[in-house]
């Protein structure tokens, strides 16, 4: 490898915008449909990292409550419907630097998201922060077989990316930016190298990552990660 990294791998929620409230609120009015209370609490100490599949069979299976496919389809739709009535309300913005990051970086490298949100609330996100043409593949949930934090979103990422680029990408070559731990320690221990962003979690609880950041502001992910080449 003559420059490191090869290629930028984004998570979404907590990353690049502000939108786990978003989700919280939705899990939260469609549990209490179940009648299955969620604290906020509870969602970021637990949640985070999943895909909303994966949430919901998790939070069932903590109250000790069948899921059934149907209610499974029912529970998915409510809760997209949900947060895609927020979006279009736009309650989410873009997180502290990150526009100004995304940008300084995209001209130098090739970028895409993984995601476990699904991939109209990511588009329809992108187009509000105004980021949408930085990011040439997006992983999304109905993309994969198995959700986060389960590593096979980024590895299809780094392949679709490699694929687009008439390259190949292993996960040594590439960088993820995350913010949830479980997801962290997955994707580490198949090769990735990862930037966390300390947004949903304090810093102590990242340590498993290469680099921790408070924020995706340019100066202060410079000094943690100084490899990475800015266009100004």
């Amino acid at each position: 490898m003559h420059h490191w990294p090869a290629a930028i791998l984004f998570d979404f929620d907590g990353v690049i915008v502000h939108s786990e409230p978003l989700h919280f609120e939705a899990f939260r009015a469609v549990a209490a449909e179940e009648k299955i209370e969620l604290t906020e609490e509870e969602y970021y100490r637990e949640l985070i990292g999943f895909d909303d599949r994966g949430a919901f069979r998790h939070l069932f299976a903590k109250h000790d409550r069948p899921l059934e496919p149907k209610t499974l389809l029912r529970v998915l739709t409510r809760k997209s419907e949900a947060v895609r009535g927020m979006i279009e309300d736009r309650k989410y913005s873009a997180l502290p630097g990150v526009e100004e990051f995304v940008r300084g970086l995209w001209r130098s490298y090739p970028l895409a998201i993984c995601s476990g949100a699904l991939r109209e609330e990511i588009e329809a996100m992108l187009e509000g922060v105004n980021l949408r043409d930085c990011f040439k593949v997006i992983v999304a949930a109905e993309d994969v077989t198995v959700g986060k934090p389960d590593p096979q979103g980024y590895l299809l990422c780094a392949k679709l990316l490699g694929e687009h680029h008439g390259k190949k990408f292993s996960p040594a070559e590439c960088l993820i930016i995350e913010d949830a731990p479980t997801v962290v320690s997955s994707v580490r221990k198949v090769g990735f190298q990862v930037l966390a962003v300390a947004t949903s979690y304090p810093p102590e609880s990242l340590s498993e990552a290469n680099y921790v950041v408070r924020s995706l502001l340019p100066a202060e992910v410079r000094r943690v990660c100084p490899a990475l080449r800015f266009v100004e």
